[in-house]
């Protein structure tokens, strides 16, 4: 099962509950729809500067690591940009609210499970 496969599977198992349990019907289109968002977010591509203050690693590290191929530039030569998702985190650097904190290769699919099905647990 891939994590993209769960968007299909969690709005149809939301279609096939709707008759019999409302409440869970909408709780599995509330999760398709938040997966949706961090998927989009994974996607997204910032500016050095942007990976910067995310990471913690400064725009001259950055540039080098994009130079050396250690990150993939997703924007044109002169103006690179990198996927959100691979922003390399500096050791000891707290994440900031703008990074997702979910990327799609990462997704630990039993938890989110889990959270739908039971509520979420801390």
């Amino acid at each position: 099962m891939t994590v993209a496969s769960l968007l299909s599977q969690w709005r149809s198992r939301a279609s096939d509950l709707e008759r019999y349990a409302p409440a869970a019907a909408q709780a599995f289109r509330e999760a398709a729809e938040q997966l949706a968002e961090a998927l989009k977010g994974a996607e997204e591509t910032v500016t050095l500067k942007e990976a910067a203050m995310l990471g913690g690693y400064s725009v001259d590290a950055l540039q080098r690591m994009v130079a050396h191929g250690r990150i993939q530039n997703c924007g044109r030569k002169g103006k690179p940009r990198i996927r959100r998702a691979e922003v390399p985190l500096k050791p000891g650097h707290t994440v900031g609210a703008l990074r997702p904190e979910t990327c799609a290769g990462k997704f630990d699919v039993s938890a989110v499970v889990a959270s739908v099905t039971h509520g979420s647990r801390r």
